[in-house]
């Protein structure tokens, strides 16, 4: 029981994104971070009290010894040791492990990330525990979506309506509506994906369009898994992979969307050499996917590109703004990096980086800009210049392990392949989005859950089976 206590703990800390507390100065932020800080607690505490009472002696010892022998979790946990030697030697250690309100990811906060993933590697033994984690995932992805759907709602007029019938005018989800009470005529379709970006429950569209990323990748794995796929089934999957993928485009999001095509590609070039019935209509998929997005991107300025839904993802060009803040940004990264290149400024430091190689650039007299920035707005250049040469590299090294492993994994024919393709193309999605976006808790959960799991999925066959069994 107390077992099943911890697990349940751990399959609820991801609804942590769904936790916004108006009474805090980021109510988008410091909700989440509590709640997640107190559930995964809260399981390690159960994890100690089933380890004290009820399981089999040698039982906790056996499991961790399992640990030991994956190269994935050592790479992972080399990476937390040295996240936390550069909190430790810090430019200002405080910040760097307590954080801040607007942020909360210094190192308090990843010793929880590497509490959740030390406990989903442990107790997580079957293909049930992941199938939960993922359902539960998924739950949460449908609130967030579910969030901002209401948020986009102003629901004054009908509570006028009900106190006053007639004294103001009547909600419409379709048609013109007035938000409020006031005269600004606009569909909700249009305030969802034309007016402005969606942000769901997270309060940031950039952290929605990655999110959803991980979203669909869970259900993939669980709709290739299923060993039983009705035509419900099908279409049930179906309808939701598409319903995360509209508001992955809602998000409008180019990092997130050049990281999920990359993965696309991934995926299917794989399948192009490992099934040689379907290579031809693969390739030629490929070759069509290529050609419409190359279309779009090319002609991006042309009215007809520029009236479709989400158009700003394919104004992709090295000459627009944003890139060139994040290009000055990422040269002050590196030159913070040569001041202290072997564990960084420390975590949740960077602002001290960016105020000392400030470019004045960022500044535009008349005109809205940038300048300041407490992150490199790159997991790359953050980790570089917050954790040094020792924690970029063992963060590459948790990739490379990755790939090392899942390389060695034998696969199957049918379903096998595509499971294999999948693992190999999400962690390349997450890499690309996340050359312009850093980490943060909706992504932070979603990393250590794909890197758990990868470590569930590496383990020898006759190991899993064995445990399925149970």
């Amino acid at each position: 029981m107390l077992l099943k206590i911890s697990k349940s703990f751990l399959y609820c800390s991801v609804l942590s994104v769904l936790v916004v507390l108006n009474g805090t100065f980021f109510p988008f932020i410091g909700g989440k971070n509590y709640f997640y800080r107190a559930i995964i607690e809260l399981a390690f505490i159960f994890f100690l009290l089933w380890w004290a009472f009820e399981a089999p002696v040698g039982e906790v010892l056996a499991r961790m010894k399992r640990l030991l022998k994956q190269p994935l979790f050592l790479a992972v946990s080399l990476f937390f040791i040295f996240f936390m030697l550069a909190t430790v030697f810090a430019f200002d250690s405080h910040a760097a492990f307590w954080s801040n309100y607007e942020r909360g990811e210094g190192g308090f906060q990843m010793l929880h990330y590497y509490g959740f993933f030390f406990l989903a590697v442990l107790l997580f033994d079957r293909k049930k525990d992941w199938q939960w984690m993922f359902w539960a995932s998924l739950a949460a992805g449908i609130g967030m979506i579910f969030y901002g759907i209401a948020a986009a709602i102003d629901f004054t007029p009908m509570w006028r309506n009900l106190l006053r019938p007639g004294q103001a005018p009547p909600l419409n989800f379709i048609g013109p509506y007035f938000p409020g009470g006031a005269p600004i005529k606009e569909t909700l379709i249009e305030r969802l994906f034309a007016s402005s970006r969606f942000q769901g429950s997270l309060g940031n569209p950039a952290y929605v369009a990655p999110y959803l990323m991980f979203s669909l990748f869970y259900l993939a794995w669980l709709w290739v898994s299923e060993h039983r796929r009705t035509l419900l089934k099908n279409i049930s999957y179906g309808v939701l992979a598409a319903f995360f993928s509209v508001f992955f485009l809602a998000s409008q999001t180019r990092g997130a969307f050049v990281g999920l095509v990359a993965a696309i590609f991934v995926f299917l070039a794989i399948l192009v050499m490992k099934n040689q019935v379907w290579r031809k209509w693969l390739i030629l998929l490929i070759a069509v996917l290529a050609m419409l997005l190359g279309t779009l991107i090319y002609y991006r300025q042309n009215d007809f590109v520029k009236k479709l839904p989400a158009s700003r993802l394919f104004d992709i060009t090295l000459n627009n703004q944003t890139f060139q803040t994040r290009l000055w940004t990422w040269n002050s990264a590196w030159q913070g990096f040569k001041d202290r290149p072997i564990l960084g400024w420390g975590p949740e430091n960077f602002s001290a980086v960016f105020d000392k190689y400030f470019d004045p650039r960022h500044f535009v007299p008349g005109q809205p800009s940038e300048t300041w920035f407490d992150y490199a707005h790159s997991a790359i250049f953050d980790y570089l210049s917050e954790t040094g040469i020792l924690g970029l590299l063992s963060y590459l090294a948790i990739f490379g392990v990755f790939y090392w492993e899942w390389f060695r994994k034998k696969f199957n024919s049918g379903n096998g392949i595509l499971l294999f393709a999948l693992m190999a193309a999400i962690p390349i999605g997450y890499l690309v989005q996340g050359l312009a976006l850093f980490n943060v808790l909706p992504i932070y959960i979603n990393l250590f859950l794909l890197l758990a799991f990868a470590c569930y999925e590496f383990r020898p066959h006759a190991d899993k089976a064995s445990q399925d069994k149970i």
